[in-house]
C-alpha cells in the first residue's frame, strides 16, 4: 500500500466526523477516502469542470506549442493510432 502525504487533514477529520454524525456510526478516514475517490471517478466530467484550475492557453503558449512540433513521415500510414498503440 503506498502512503500519501494529506495537506488537508484536517479537513479530512471534519469530514469524517460530519459522515459520522449523518450515518450515526463511525466511518474511517480511510473508508471517507475510498468513497470520496469513487464518488469523483464517477463523475469525473464534472469534477475536471468545477475543480480543476487549467493554466490559461495564450498565444505566446500556442506558438511555443506549434514551434517545437516536428513533422515526421509516419512508417505505418496503413495503421490507425490505436494500431500502432495498443496493438489492435
Amino acid at each position: 500500500m503506498a502512503n500519501v502525504k494529506l495537506t488537508n487533514k484536517s479537513l479530512l477529520e471534519k469530514l469524517q466526523a460530519e459522515i459520522t454524525l449523518k450515518l450515526g456510526k463511525k466511518i474511517s478516514q480511510q473508508d471517507v477516502l475510498d468513497k470520496s475517490i469513487e464518488f469523483v471517478y464517477k463523475r469525473l466530467d464534472d469534477f475536471i469542470s468545477e475543480n480543476i484550475d487549467h493554466p490559461p492557453i495564450t498565444d505566446e503558449l500556442i506558438n511555443r506549442i506549434k514551434k517545437n512540433a516536428i513533422k515526421a513521415p509516419l512508417e505505418y500510414h496503413e495503421k490507425s493510432d490505436d494500431e500502432l498503440i495498443y496493438g489492435l
